[in-house]
């Protein structure tokens, strides 16, 4: 799954690198799909804000979390879990709650990722990072809070007890030792460290992509029960997770603190393990190609889904470094 394909078919990859780039203006991954993005973040907007002004709450701590909640982002992930169900014909709003708790948990690793004792970063999402607007105790406080308010966003929704209870299922398998908080473990562990590209892979896969499946699935099960659609949409997330970690390694790089919303340059200066670092920027990219592709085809072959919205994302996503 991880790995390089020959040169060859290196170059057959380079060739659709060109190709996505040429088509982007021809096809709804240009300026229909941004709109279906910017829609479905407006919706996100709106139902977080609602749901902070209906908790009862006046301490620090809930300062800090609504402040990191807050303060924007691309939101892909709820955007995700809302289009997930929503190629199931279910309609998205259903997918809100889940969206919302898995931005809290998305929230809560991003404020413990920035504290001095892991990547000690002062900027996030264009703001401040919480423990230097709050100091590192509320920060720490408040990132623990958000796990438990995603767990009570999920229990008191309107979804059956057999979909909460699945989710909740979902949410301890891919945060706990073999997912999130573990991807975050081996990532400052590799700090400085010359890791083969598939240890790096395995990175990217714990500390992103299972949070990227982690989308999927809520939304696709809020829709179904059909495990062979539920798992083919948990596919196409670990693929679209492994090539959204390597481009955002690449503009970590490419790109500017302004743009990036966070400092950039940071993963060269801590001597993280990427695959910026192992194989160069060229050969990231085509490697983003090519999980972008993987992802493409997960979804391909499932019957009576629109998965069109899904496709044209996965090459949206791409296109930031093309």
């Amino acid at each position: 799954m991880t790995g390089l394909k020959s040169d060859r078919a290196l170059k057959d990859l380079f060739l659709n690198y060109i190709l996505l780039r040429g088509i982007a203006s021809h096809r709804r991954t240009g300026l229909e799909i941004t709109a279906i993005i910017a829609e479905k973040k407006r919706l996100f907007e709106d139902y977080l804000q609602e749901h902070l002004a209906g908790i009862n709450a006046t301490s620090g701590i809930f300062d800090a979390f609504s402040y990191s909640l807050s303060a924007g982002g691309k939101r892909i992930r709820p955007i995700l879990t809302m289009l997930a169900s929503e190629t199931l014909g279910c309609n998205s709003t259903k997918a809100l709650p889940a969206g919302l708790a898995i931005e809290m948990i998305h929230t809560f690793s991003l404020i413990h990722d920035d504290l001095p004792a892991l990547d000690n970063d002062t900027l996030r999402r264009g703001m401040p990072t919480c423990h230097n607007s709050f100091g590192e105790a509320t920060a720490i406080l408040a990132g623990d809070a958000l796990i438990f308010q995603a767990l009570s966003v999920i229990s008191s929704s309107d979804y059956t007890a057999e979909v909460e209870i699945d989710i909740l299922r979902m949410i301890a398998d891919v945060c706990g030792i073999d997912g999130l908080v573990q991807g975050e473990y081996m990532d400052v562990m590799a700090e400085g460290k010359d890791l083969a590209m598939e240890e790096i892979a395995d990175i990217y896969l714990k500390k992103t992509s299972r949070l990227f499946e982690l989308c999927m699935y809520c939304g696709a099960r809020i829709a179904t029960d059909d495990r062979q659609k539920i798992q083919s949409l948990v596919r196409y997330g670990t693929y679209l997770g492994l090539a959204f970690q390597a481009v955002d390694d690449i503009l970590d790089i490419t790109s500017t603190d302004g743009v990036l919303g966070k400092t950039s340059g940071k993963d060269l200066i801590q001597g993280k393990a990427t695959l910026v670092k192992a194989l160069g920027v060229e050969k990231a990219g085509l490697w983003a190609v090519q999980m972008t592709n993987e992802a493409i085809r997960s979804i391909a072959r499932i019957s009576d889904i629109q998965s069109t919205v899904l496709e044209e994302l996965a090459r949206w996503m791409l296109q930031r470094v093309m």
